[in-house]
């Protein structure tokens, strides 16, 4: 027979440890697991709040004895702790909670996760006797109960492992599917490594696309939100090893290290070639041969061109608005002040628009283009 839990023995010691930790809360400082009063109180709203609802009762009146405790504990130094047979049965009351949140209907994970949260500040306090209060085996509990919550959901989060088998690599989970280059190039792992190993231009990817509720692939499956992600993180390997988690689909990508641009290459006496290359201005400059000038066209892009062409002596390109390019030069997209890739209408124009260089005649039709300086 499960034990009920004693609400109002469980909320009078939740508002003790609170209202202890507040006055002289800086004392209890433990490395990271450190947290401000107010999160640790808004924990204990929650908890108290819940465990109400699970024993059929009204939450308010022990709501507004936890603000009494709070405010009288904000104007003391002194609050005597609670006994070790307190602290015990407080322990004990949030793991029957844990316990009841298993066995209810519909998503239990944030209050699971509100108790998680509040046994790593206790386990984290100095004053109690984390040992004998069974501390570790409740936060075990909750721990275990919040991974089976979030791997039952039918969610949908992708596994993406960066780099070789025998080279540096690392892991990042993303929800929903992915399976393109930018996402990947956008995670944390791929910055750190990118940092770490400035000389690499690409890194491997694989992603590895994986479903909770034990499905292969249902309806009605969503993407992980934000406190599914919290738990795959933090409990990576464990949670992948859940049997209610599976990969459905695999893909492998190069992700190159710099954001790739779709530009136009004019290059004197050729026709306009289309290409791929990285948002450096290293990449940039090298194709223009020298440090660059950017000139707006209209329609969102720009024309970059070597800033010293005509003193350097290039050939005679395009002519552009009335102007000589000399030289070679690109067409790119630009927004919010950073180049971007063409788009397809773009590209199309432009490619026609500047079809013959300029020892050749302008196509008919062809109108003049205004330009300005970046």
């Amino acid at each position: 027979m499960k034990q009920k839990i004693d609400l109002a023995q469980a909320s009078e010691g939740l508002a003790l440890y609170a209202a202890r930790r507040l006055a002289g809360y800086r004392q209890g400082r433990f490395g990271d697991a450190f947290c401000q009063p107010e999160t640790r109180h808004e924990w204990i709203r929650d908890i108290t709040q819940g465990m109400a609802e699970v024993c059929g009762q009204d939450a308010a009146p022990l709501l507004r004895a936890f603000g009494q405790r709070l405010d009288a504990a904000s104007g003391s130094s002194n609050i005597e702790p609670l006994p070790l047979n307190r602290q015990k049965y407080t322990v004990q009351n949030l793991r029957r909670y844990v316990s009841a949140l298993g066995r209810m209907e519909g998503d239990q994970r944030a209050r699971i996760f509100a108790v998680k949260k509040l046994l790593e500040d206790v386990g984290a306090y100095l004053p109690w006797d984390v040992g004998a209060t069974g501390v570790y085996p409740a936060r075990e509990e909750t721990e275990q109960a919040l991974l089976r919550a979030v791997a039952q959901r039918p969610i949908r989060f992708t596994r993406i492992l960066l780099g070789g088998e025998l080279e540096p690599g690392g892991v990042e989970y993303l929800p929903g599917m992915v399976n393109d280059t930018e996402a990947v190039r956008r995670t944390r792992e791929f910055q750190r490594l990118t940092l770490e190993y400035p000389k690499r231009e690409e890194w491997p990817a694989l992603c590895i696309v994986c479903m909770g509720g034990g499905r292969q692939a249902e309806s009605n499956t969503i993407d992980a939100d934000g406190l599914d992600m919290a738990v795959i993180r933090e409990y990576e390997r464990e949670f992948m090893k859940r049997p209610e988690v599976r990969p459905v689909w695999m893909h492998e990508l190069t992700v190159p290290v710099h954001e790739q641009l779709r530009m136009l290459k004019f290059e004197p006496g050729k026709a306009p070639e289309e290409i791929t290359m990285p948002n450096t201005l290293e990449a940039i400059q090298t194709a223009v041969g020298g440090d660059i000038e950017v000139v707006g066209l209209d329609s969102g892009t720009v024309l970059i061109c070597n800033e010293e062409g005509k003193l350097m002596g290039l050939s005679a390109n395009r002519q552009v608005g009335g102007d000589t390019i000399a030289g070679t030069f690109l067409i790119a997209g630009s927004a919010d002040g950073e180049f971007c890739s063409l788009s397809d209408e773009d590209t199309a124009r432009y490619a026609r628009e500047f079809a013959q260089s300029i020892s050749e005649p302008c196509p008919e039709g062809l109108k003049e283009m205004t330009f300005y300086i970046m």
